[in-house]
């Protein structure tokens, strides 16, 4: 209990922009969005087809998570107090990863509702 306790206090601190723009960056849009969305990586279109109502849902919980964490890093590059230029491409990199996110969602979804 005390577990989750510590990820949802640290999910709300990430989303509420408290976390070091380092951390909320490096660990939680970076490496944990790359943990979270790696097995999207190995489905394949018969995949998806088998387990249709599984895979949107984890596409779902993926995005939820992928959104928090811009947000996080966005909330933390506006408090950052250290180079002005690491906070704007943090913000940067935001926006062209929210971009590129719309556009790939796009293809899931044409390929999800072609069954």
């Amino acid at each position: 209990m005390n577990f989750i306790f510590k990820i949802e206090n640290n999910l709300m601190e990430l989303f509420k922009g408290n976390l070091p723009l380092y951390k909320s960056y490096w660990i939680y849009y970076v490496l944990v969005n790359f943990l979270i969305s790696a097995p999207l990586l190995l489905v394949t279109k018969i995949h998806i087809q088998n387990f249709i109502y599984t895979f949107s849902l984890y596409l779902v919980l993926n995005l939820i998570y992928y959104f928090t964490s811009c947000i996080g890093v966005w909330r933390s590059s506006q408090k950052y107090k250290g180079n002005k230029i690491l906070s704007f491409l943090a913000r940067l990199i935001v926006v062209i990863g929210i971009s590129t996110t719309i556009l790939e969602l796009k293809t899931i979804l044409t390929i999800i509702y072609s069954f």
